[in-house]
């Protein structure tokens, strides 16, 4: 899901612009509203094992995740991974938007974010509520350009698509 945000924001400024055509535009799209529905599936699939196999040391992790404290994060991931992105990429014309599919792939991005919290905080912080602090964000931003460090060093020792691969599409594109 980065890749795809990076993708569509730098395609003009990589050099990718006359590339990239609305047709790869809708595929991410698509591409994206699968991971959303995957992701939905993943979580669905873990908890009815969880409630089904009643096992009790791993109901004790689900629902203090869901209910307490921790009750408006967990319902935010939930939102913000699968709701809005489900219902927003439902259609053809915001997956053919490029502002709007970044909009949906931040939110999707910042709710992952914030599930991966929900899966580690509660368990080290001694029983107090979410708290997003400068360790938290300190991290990300670490995280974060450490990714896009990556990405610059591998896109200024390799070409960002094979030539053959180009004029095919620029071929294709002009037909």
């Amino acid at each position: 899901m980065a890749t795809a945000v990076f993708a569509i924001a730098m395609r003009r400024r990589m050099g990718l612009g006359a590339l990239y055509s609305a047709r790869q535009q809708h595929d991410l799209g698509k591409l994206c509203f699968g991971f959303t529905v995957f992701w939905a599936y993943l979580m669905w699939s873990q908890f009815l094992v969880i409630w089904y196999g009643n096992m009790p040391e791993e109901t004790f992790f689900v629902f203090y995740r869901l209910w307490g404290p921790w009750r408006p994060v967990g319902t935010a991931v939930f939102l913000l991974v699968f709701v809005i992105p489900f219902i927003g990429l439902l259609g053809v014309k915001p997956k053919r938007y490029a502002p709007t599919m970044v909009g949906f792939a931040l939110i999707s991005l910042v709710g992952i974010w914030l599930e991966r919290y929900l899966e580690v905080v509660p368990s080290i912080n001694g029983g107090a509520g979410p708290a997003i602090g400068l360790p938290e964000l300190g991290v990300t931003a670490l995280f974060g350009g450490l990714y896009l460090l990556s990405i610059a060093w591998f896109a200024a020792r390799r070409p960002m698509l094979s030539p053959r691969l180009a004029a095919d599409t620029l071929e294709r594109e002009q037909h």
